[in-house]
């Protein structure tokens, strides 16, 4: 038998305190330790968070006509405006850009509405170039009008103003309208607004209406050509009052020379030089890739037959597009 005196026992106990804490101290640096591995795993692992994309106010977002697109915000209806047709307005555009890609992004198609028969002939165009065109994005197809349709009570601006809201959505048509003055015809009033108005798009084309689209490729590769300095010229003058198509570059709107005005053909001066020189009218005819519908009427003695056979296929198409609309 061992006695064990006080001093031993003290020994033990001291002892054993101390082996305990540096077991728990073991313990709990192990456990820091499989913490913190765990943790550089899961960063390794984990993706990296995306970048925030500041986003401007609507009134901070103006870009040049050159290099980037504006957006569209939707004017409130006015009064007289028969069941609340929504017109998007494009916000003025300013500012530097700073895309170095020279080809155009941002199309549009304009028309110029100065009769409501003349919606159907756009319409008629809408359904064409949409199944028929190769560009990567639609161009925006606006439509001017005067705003007096709203105003007049008449059956025929009523029906015209709600079946422009039953397609607006089917052909992914933008409507503006533009304020009519005494004083002034409609014509100039809705090319004033159309050469002087901030449009958000790199290019646009204007076409006169009524008219028939022949040859989508060929009408997109002149609206999206990135160099238009040797198809197109300044506006002057001699493009008249009535132009029969117009480009709008960053260089203002254009008017076509060259080879470029064959592409859009005024019937009313073809068919009146007709007989007197039938090979240069065919050869133009197969040149253009839209023809305007504006010369003398189907049923007199001197319209060439090709005027009248392209006239039928017209009315054919604008009768499917404008069926019930109260415009025919």
């Amino acid at each position: 038998m061992v006695l064990l005196t006080p001093s031993t026992v003290s020994a033990m106990i001291s002892g054993s305190v101390v082996c305990l804490f540096t077991f728990l101290l073991f313990l709990s640096g192990y456990v820091l330790q499989q913490q913190s591995v765990r943790s550089i795993q899961e960063a390794i692992r984990r993706p990296p968070e995306p970048k925030p994309v500041p986003t401007l106010p609507a009134r901070f977002r103006h870009v040049d006509d050159v290099n980037e697109t504006v957006g569209v915000v939707l004017e409130q209806p006015g009064a007289g405006f028969v069941d609340g047709i929504q017109v998007p307005v494009l916000a003025p555009s300013g500012g530097k850009g700073t895309r170095k890609d020279p080809t155009p992004r941002n199309l549009a198609y304009f028309f110029a509405l100065e009769e409501p028969r003349h919606l159907c002939s756009a319409l008629l165009f809408a359904k064409h170039h949409r199944s028929t065109s190769r560009l990567a994005k639609d161009p925006s197809i606006v439509l001017l009008y005067p705003s007096t349709w709203e105003s007049d009570s008449s059956s025929l601006y009523t029906s015209t103003l709600n079946f422009m809201r039953d397609v607006q959505e089917l052909y992914d048509l933008i409507y503006h309208p533009v304020n009519i003055h005494r004083g002034w015809g409609d014509r100039a009033l809705l090319l004033g607004e159309l050469q002087h108005g901030n449009w958000g798009y790199d290019q646009a084309l204007y076409l006169r209406s009524p008219g028939v689209l022949l040859d989508t490729q060929a009408l997109d590769s002149l609206l999206a050509s990135a160099d238009t300095r040797q198809s197109w010229a300044p506006l002057n003058p001699s493009s008249g009052n009535n132009p029969e198509v117009l480009l709008k570059t960053n260089r203002g709107w254009q008017s076509p020379r060259g080879l470029t005005r064959k592409l859009v053909l005024s019937s009313s001066v073809n068919s009146a030089q007709a007989e007197e020189d039938q090979e240069s009218t065919r050869e133009s005819r197969e040149e253009a890739a839209y023809i305007l519908l504006d010369g003398p009427p189907s049923d007199e003695e001197n319209v060439a037959g090709w005027y009248s056979d392209l006239k039928k296929e017209f009315d054919k198409g604008i009768a499917s597009v404008c069926e019930a609309s109260g415009l025919l």
